[in-house]
């Protein structure tokens, strides 16, 4: 959960949910959408504690502005917006899932096993991380 530097009305999902004044940004759609709201807020996807944005940097901006109180976001790139910040944005709770991510090819294409030795040798010897760093941790915007 990411949130304003200065919050202190909540520190996890549990003490975000029973405060009805509370409410969480997101893109419809989304894994964070649907963290929200089957994870945090209970099931209905009308909640309207549950503000819709174009865009995640939109839900961003608007936790910023004091519009929302918490935007989820996946952990690396929830570090870099709070590293960006200069102390405007931090994260707060244990993670509420994991996800992972994936590449689909048809059945017994000749892909799949030179991509996966490919993405095993990059996190092998360090690149994978070292590319999650410096695109997610360290970028900067001009």
């Amino acid at each position: 959960m990411m949130v304003r530097g200065d919050e202190s009305r909540f520190k996890d999902a549990a003490s975000f949910k029973p405060n009805e004044k509370l409410l969480i940004g997101a893109q419809a759609g989304t894994t964070p959408f649907y963290t929200a709201v089957y994870d945090v807020l209970g099931g209905n996807e009308q909640n309207p504690r549950v503000k819709l944005f174009e865009t995640f940097g939109a839900s961003v901006e608007a936790l910023k502005a004091g519009d929302v109180d918490t935007v989820l976001t996946d952990k690396t790139a929830g570090e870099g917006y709070v590293a960006a910040s200069g102390g405007k944005l931090k994260l707060v709770g244990d993670p509420l899932g994991t996800e992972d991510f994936g590449f689909i090819f048809p059945k017994g294409s000749a892909w799949e096993k030179p991509l996966n030795a490919a993405i095993a040798a990059l996190k092998a010897d360090g690149t994978f991380e070292a590319l999650n760093k410096k695109w997610f941790l360290d970028y900067k915007m001009n």
